[in-house]
């Protein structure tokens, strides 16, 4: 299901260095237990810590968002350059069956993020090991504890954390999902605008981005994270909104999980929005 984002800006956070994402980690406040609430800690400087995202057990489909996805929270140490992190309003105390009788909104709203995060950047929904966790080349899902001495050294999400079900919802109830593919030539398509204009996008070979071409102007990344595109891409206009400011590019493809997804910006300018659509049977 789609994520609404209650944004509550922290000023905890700095640069990624270069790093792509790779990782999803999710963790547990220990005290905070709604989003809004966790946003007031983020949102002091004094506190030097953030997170991207936090869940709570209140509303289904709502997420706190902290820090921009592209720039680096600060929650798991010498981790944080690769990872991507949720912090559940929860304590890693729990046993499993409190876990799934008591907080069924908060697991299913932490499986919606993962399948969101796993969609939008071309990682698989595979629980990692200790030493693949600590290794920004590998991409999958961890907890905070997985992360060993290189995240803190802390211990959430806890022994009952129930993570095999968490992956199970965001994979939708398939199997493990399959590594990113970034398939073997580039695709490319066009539309023309009302002016005949034409706009292009493609997946680049080399490492399944999403690119677009303006009229008149050069190839650039829909976003910047974003790799492992399977196969597209298409790009359509809807030349029948009569307001021109209404009128959208969208540039649909699948991606690495056979998860079918979507950028889209006004014709006028703007900025890339990402939607994941749903899954589909593409090989």
């Amino acid at each position: 299901m789609g994520m609404t984002e209650v944004w509550i800006p922290s000023p905890n956070y700095s640069s990624r260095g270069g790093y792509g994402i790779t990782t999803l980690v999710l963790h547990t406040t220990e005290g905070a237990m709604d989003i809004r609430s966790l946003g007031s800690w983020f949102g002091q400087s004094s506190s030097q810590v953030s997170s991207h995202h936090g869940a709570d057990n209140k509303q289904r489909g709502v997420v706190g968002a902290y820090v921009a996805e592209q720039n680096k929270a600060w929650t798991q140490g010498n981790a944080n350059p690769w990872c991507l992190s949720l912090e559940m309003c929860a304590y890693a105390k729990w046993s499993r069956d409190y876990w799934l009788n008591s907080q069924d909104t908060l697991l299913r709203n932490a499986a919606d993020w993962l399948a969101w995060m796993a969609g939008k950047y071309g990682i698989p929904l595979v629980a990692l090991s200790n030493a693949d966790a600590q290794n920004p080349s590998k991409k999958g899902v961890c907890q905070h504890v997985n992360l060993g001495s290189m995240g803190g050294g802390h211990s959430d999400c806890g022994s009952g954390f129930p993570m095999d079900q968490v992956i199970k919802w965001a994979q939708g109830g398939s199997g493990p999902s399959p590594a990113p593919s970034t398939g073997g030539d580039m695709s490319a398509s066009v539309a023309y605008d009302l002016d005949g204009r034409a706009h292009y996008a493609c997946v680049w070979a080399s490492d399944g981005k999403i690119n677009y071409r303006p009229p008149g102007g050069s190839w650039g990344g829909c976003d910047a994270s974003q790799t492992g595109a399977r196969s597209g891409c298409g790009i359509s206009i809807n030349l029948n909104e009569p307001d021109a400011t209404k009128r959208m590019i969208t540039i649909a493809y699948t991606n690495g999980q056979g998860q079918v997804c979507a950028y889209s910006k006004p014709v006028s300018g703007g900025k890339w929005a990402w939607s994941g659509i749903g899954t589909t049977n593409a090989k």
